[in-house]
Protein backbone atom coordinates (compact mmCIF):
# COMPACT_ATOMS: atom_id res chain seq x y z
CA UNK A 1 0.00 0.00 0.00
CA UNK A 2 2.69 2.75 1.09
CA UNK A 3 4.95 1.50 -1.68
CA UNK A 4 1.81 2.27 -4.10
CA UNK A 5 1.94 5.75 -2.95
CA UNK A 6 5.33 6.17 -3.12
CA UNK A 7 5.35 5.36 -6.58
CA UNK A 8 2.54 7.78 -7.81
CA UNK A 9 4.10 10.69 -9.45
CA UNK A 10 3.26 14.59 -9.49
CA UNK A 11 2.57 13.85 -13.11
CA UNK A 12 0.06 11.28 -12.34
CA UNK A 13 -1.44 13.09 -10.06
CA UNK A 14 -2.00 16.37 -12.31
CA UNK A 15 -3.08 13.62 -15.20
CA UNK A 16 -5.45 12.07 -12.85
CA UNK A 17 -6.73 16.06 -11.48
CA UNK A 18 -7.12 16.83 -15.16
CA UNK A 19 -9.26 13.66 -16.42
CA UNK A 20 -11.48 14.02 -13.20
CA UNK A 21 -12.06 17.86 -14.29
CA UNK A 22 -12.27 17.56 -18.00
CA UNK A 23 -15.23 14.29 -17.03
CA UNK A 24 -16.98 16.67 -14.65
CA UNK A 25 -17.10 19.32 -17.07
CA UNK A 26 -18.90 17.02 -20.30
CA UNK A 27 -21.14 15.67 -17.11
CA UNK A 28 -21.89 19.25 -16.84
CA UNK A 29 -22.43 20.25 -20.73
CA UNK A 30 -24.31 17.24 -21.85
CA UNK A 31 -26.69 17.10 -18.65
CA UNK A 32 -29.93 17.82 -20.62
CA UNK A 33 -29.43 15.14 -22.87
CA UNK A 34 -27.99 12.59 -20.36
CA UNK A 35 -31.08 13.13 -18.68
CA UNK A 36 -33.04 12.47 -21.60
CA UNK A 37 -31.49 9.44 -22.35
CA UNK A 38 -32.81 8.76 -18.66
CA UNK A 39 -36.47 9.57 -18.49
CA UNK A 40 -36.69 7.91 -22.31
CA UNK A 41 -34.70 4.47 -20.54
CA UNK A 42 -37.64 5.29 -17.86
CA UNK A 43 -40.44 5.01 -20.42
CA UNK A 44 -39.15 2.24 -22.40
CA UNK A 45 -39.37 0.28 -19.43
CA UNK A 46 -42.39 1.85 -17.67
CA UNK A 47 -44.85 3.24 -20.47
CA UNK A 48 -46.89 6.41 -18.96
CA UNK A 49 -50.52 5.33 -18.86
CA UNK A 50 -53.21 6.68 -22.02
CA UNK A 51 -55.29 9.28 -20.67
CA UNK A 52 -58.30 6.63 -20.87
CA UNK A 53 -56.47 4.64 -18.41
CA UNK A 54 -55.65 7.43 -16.26
CA UNK A 55 -60.25 8.46 -16.30
CA UNK A 56 -60.84 4.50 -15.77
CA UNK A 57 -58.02 4.52 -12.12
CA UNK A 58 -59.29 7.68 -11.25
CA UNK A 59 -62.90 6.29 -11.70
CA UNK A 60 -62.72 2.87 -9.55
CA UNK A 61 -60.75 4.90 -7.13
CA UNK A 62 -63.30 7.36 -5.87
CA UNK A 63 -65.78 4.41 -6.31
CA UNK A 64 -64.19 2.35 -4.04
Amino acid sequence: MISAIQDFSLFAAIKLALLIAVSGGLVVLFKPLLLGCARAAVLVVKPKMTREQRLQRRQLATRA
